[in-house]
């Protein structure tokens, strides 16, 4: 039996690139367990990303992962998450329901991970819901940002991104946001994944952009009304302004391709982007944005 076992590197977008580093090890050696023992935190990114992961696995194969040794912290969000109610990973661990995080309000700083559909009908009804129950915990999720322009702008986010999924990426993705503390930072983060053709994919007919590396390329639909399908560069530009005013920051990754965009709360200087290229590939597109107070 083939056990992989999976870094501590699963706290944010930047490290959890460890992880997607062995994607391809886990497809082509057909592992059955991924052991998680070495994991200490998951943000909802990672959570997201892992979870792509076994759907790939699961299409691929036609068997699920089994995941090993999970911490007894890890294991609990993952529950109160809904990662397991996916249906997409054996576990062998179980938690008794004594063990279970309660559904309060002391922990609704989150929305659990919901799969957008990819058909449009459907995926509008669920995003509709997944908008009503963010406003619903928006004073809770966002109690140190809290005001009702910004839970505007974070539903132009949502809207945005997930309405991407089935517009353009030909597959269901996830959302899952959370606000949480990590090294003594209060973390505001809205992760929304897919595992489709990804964003190069999506621009495979027009020369121009065929001739950018896929890098270059995640800058431009970030930064210019770029039009594809129905303006997936316009609604990625106007994420990208609302995020400059929120003086937060981006992270969109697209096959072998990753943009990073800061916008400094405290700095003159502006906004950072930093591309990479020749990344380890991985299907579809991650994107996630993070407040920090």
């Amino acid at each position: 039996m083939a056990i992989i076992e999976l870094p501590d590197q699963c706290k944010d977008p930047f490290s959890f690139e460890s992880v997607i580093a062995l994607y391809q090890h886990i497809i082509n050696q057909k592992a059955k367990v991924l052991d998680l023992s070495h994991v200490t935190f998951i943000d909802p990114y990672s959570l997201l990303c892992l979870l792509l992961i076994g759907r790939n696995y699961l299409r691929l194969t036609g068997n699920k992962l089994t995941l090993h040794r999970i911490p007894a912290h890890i294991l609990q969000y993952a529950a109160r998450m809904d990662f397991f109610a996916h249906n997409i990973f054996d576990c062998e661990e179980t938690l008794e329901k004594h063990k279970q995080l309660r559904r309060s309000m002391a922990s609704s700083r989150l929305l659990e991970v919901i799969e957008i559909p990819g058909k449009e009908k459907e995926s509008v009804r669920v995003i509709t819901k997944v908008i009503a129950t963010f406003r619903k915990r928006a004073l809770v999720i966002l109690k140190h940002w809290f005001t009702l322009t910004i839970v505007d702008y974070l539903v132009t986010v949502i809207s945005e991104i997930c309405q991407n999924i089935f517009e353009h990426s030909m597959d269901s993705g996830f959302i899952a946001i959370q606000s949480y503390m990590y090294l003594n930072e209060r973390i505001f983060r809205i992760a929304i994944v897919d595992s489709g053709i990804g964003i190069p994919g999506t621009f495979e007919y027009m020369p121009e952009i065929k001739a950018m590396s896929n890098a270059k390329l995640l800058q431009t639909v970030l930064t210019t009304p770029l039009s594809s399908k129905r303006r997936y560069g316009y609604g990625l530009c106007q994420v990208n302004a609302i995020m400059e005013q929120l003086k937060g920051s981006i992270f969109l990754r697209s096959e072998n391709a990753y943009i990073s965009v800061l916008h400094h709360r405290r700095s003159a200087k502006g906004s950072y982007m930093f591309l990479k290229d020749d990344c380890p590939s991985f299907p579809g597109t991650q994107f996630s944005i993070t407040l920090i107070g």
